[in-house]
């Protein structure tokens, strides 16, 4: 009987300890996004999306660049969520960054867009212009 109590005890402590952050990264811009986030570089590629799961509780800086489409002849970032600092403190944090451009007069615009299931998981963003 003790080693069922002590089995059980042990399985409600795993489960109590998992936690499952993820930032999903999803292209929609005519471009490749790439995103360093955690000390690694994610390529988005146009239409695609990308998740990072398993991220552990903590604040963590990122920053965004983007491949330019033939034609343009200048750039510009609009989002304030272009690069910052991200914080998972609770456990299913999940944040969504959402990518999307517009080309007009040869000037190429990304635009982006976060979202996540807790209100304060993105401070001090800054912006890429």
């Amino acid at each position: 009987m003790k080693k069922t109590v002590t089995m059980v005890f042990l399985l409600f402590s795993l489960w109590g300890c998992s936690n499952n952050n993820q930032l999903t990264i999803q292209n929609q811009a005519q471009g490749t996004i790439y995103i360093n986030f955690r000390a690694s570089i994610d390529s988005v590629y146009p239409g695609g999306t990308s998740t990072l799961t398993d991220i552990p509780n903590g604040s963590y800086n990122y920053n965004t660049t983007f491949e330019l489409p033939s034609g343009v002849t200048s750039w510009a970032a609009n989002g304030s969520a272009a690069s910052g600092q991200m914080t998972f403190d609770k456990k299913n944090t999940q944040i969504l960054l959402l990518y999307s451009s517009t080309t007009l007069t040869g000037v190429y615009t990304v635009y982006v867009n976060e979202s996540s299931t807790d209100p304060v998981t993105v401070s001090s963003p800054t912006s890429a212009q």
